[in-house]
């Protein structure tokens, strides 16, 4: 999904139209390691908060941008326990760890759907518009 704004064909009389909202890159799975400290160290809090280990999930990394202008609006980070059936989704602002309460949610296995479900969270708290 990605949410990018050529998801779906236009017709000409929405060539005219300027795509609004939040789109996000395709999700990149990564380490915990490779992820930038400040996110390393929101994500294994948020994980070992509930008496978890690190190691029992997927982390999937995705840039956001604003649809209108292009701007990078923020990254969306989803650490995925497909067997638990659950995701914590952390949201950081422009590199500043403003990463917003660490957001945990039900997953079903559909990457597309985690980050869609992120991304919701986000906007209603405000942090996206």
């Amino acid at each position: 999904m990605s949410n990018l704004p050529n998801d779906t064909l236009w017709q000409e009389a929405d060539l005219d139209r300027v795509p609004q909202g939040t789109y996000w890159t395709p999700p990149v799975p990564l380490s915990i390691y490779e992820l930038e400290p400040k996110l390393r160290v929101a994500v294994s809090q948020a994980i070992e908060t509930r008496c978890d280990r690190v190691d029992q999930f997927e982390i999937l990394l995705a840039h956001a941008f604003d649809m209108e202008t292009c701007a990078p609006v923020g990254t969306f980070v989803v650490s995925a326990d497909e067997a638990g059936g659950r995701a914590v989704g952390i949201f950081s602002d422009r590199g500043e760890v403003g990463i917003k309460e660490p957001m945990w949610f039900a997953f079903d296995g559909d990457t597309d759907e985690a980050f869609k479900a992120l991304h919701d969270r986000v906007k209603e708290s405000g942090y996206l518009p």
